[in-house]
């Protein structure tokens, strides 16, 4: 095979050298360790930003921002834990589905009022906003 055909099949240099990442970091090591920074540095806020999205669970102090943002486990869990800690509903209503109803209607009041990131979602279930 001649020089020209490993060039056409990508496994030779024009001057005939063949091309490996090795042979490519040790002649670009700056540019190399910039790359390997690049992908560490991403890789770390990709594990961040999946963690954190888990993290933090509902609280009588969340606000009905940090409610929205909870998923559907969180916010069941709350409303269990709303139940257990404070009783039923002012309207005598016991079940999660209910407290988790009763915050969302009580957090839309709150967006459409712009208060959501004042109004918690103990205020949101008793209205006191």
């Amino acid at each position: 095979m001649t020089s020209t055909n490993a060039v056409i099949e990508g496994t030779a240099s024009p001057t005939g050298e063949a091309w490996t990442t090795r042979a490519l970091i040790a002649r670009h090591k700056r540019l190399s360790l910039s790359a390997l920074a690049i992908v560490v540095v991403m890789v770390a806020l990709l594990v961040a930003g999946i963690a954190g999205s888990n993290a933090g669970a509902v609280s009588d102090t969340s606000t009905c921002s940090a409610w929205s943002s909870a998923n559907q486990g969180q916010q069941q869990a709350y409303a269990g834990l709303y139940v257990r800690e404070h009783g039923a509903l002012p309207g005598g209503a016991t079940s999660t589905a209910s407290v988790a109803a009763a915050i969302d209607k009580g957090c839309m009041q709150a967006f459409g009022s712009d208060a959501a990131d004042l109004v918690n979602v103990y205020q949101a279930i008793n209205r006191q906003y």
